[in-house]
């Protein structure tokens, strides 16, 4: 997926853009690409930029906020340069309580702090980009608007190279619910396959997109 239009979002405090282009040159942005990109490896940030021109291109088809989806794209990641241990001492550190799973399960652990990271290195403060950041991996029942784009965006943004993305990418910019739901869908595939654990806000996803797009 390819952002190939222009586009003009009106925002209070934020001038209004028009291609990803100016969105990525703005400071913030800039500010937080150079941390990123000092702090991930190249396929990392690779990875992060792909997911913010998927992400802005699905705000601008479902009538999104650009300026809130383009931060919770760049940031989603965040801290993916920590190792488990890292991330498991920042979790104690910010006295983060981790449910059962989350104690076992240190790939879980990026997103939970990464919301941490947003607030504290970048003033981020916006609930619904630190909703998208915070369930970006396993998806939540009740997630906003912003927090749908980022989690599908991570998904079939064009560096993931897997079957299910491209099919996924067939539909997210009509029905985002049901992009939603096949997302979650796949994800529950791939771990059951792995004999992994499923962390019960996934599946809990599963059940209410599939509510939403059969109903």
């Amino acid at each position: 997926m390819t952002l190939n239009k222009s586009f003009l979002v009106n925002r209070n405090s934020e001038s209004s853009f028009s291609t990803l282009t100016e969105l990525r040159d703005h400071p913030k942005s800039i500010e937080i690409q150079r941390y990123l990109s000092e702090k991930l490896t190249p396929e990392r940030y690779e990875h992060v930029l792909s997911v913010q021109e998927t992400a802005v291109g699905l705000a601008l088809c479902h009538h999104a906020d650009v300026w809130k989806t383009n931060l919770a794209a760049l940031l989603h990641d965040v801290v993916k340069w920590m190792s488990d241990d890292q991330l498991y001492t920042a979790a104690a550190n910010y006295e983060i309580e981790l449910d059962p799973i989350e104690k076992i399960m240190p790939a879980l652990l990026h997103a939970i702090v990464g919301v941490k990271y947003a607030i504290e290195l970048f003033n981020i403060t916006d609930l619904e980009i630190l909703e998208a950041i915070r369930n970006h991996t396993t998806g939540n029942a009740s997630m906003g608007l912003t927090a749908k784009l980022i989690y599908v965006a991570d998904f079939i943004e064009p560096t993931r190279e897997y079957k299910e993305a491209a099919q996924v990418r067939k539909f997210a910019e009509i029905d985002l619910d049901k992009a939603v739901h096949s997302v979650a869908r796949y994800k529950i595939d791939f771990l059951l396959q792995k004999g992994w654990i499923i962390h019960p806000n996934t599946i809990l996803t599963y059940n209410a997109y599939l509510v939403n797009i059969t109903s």
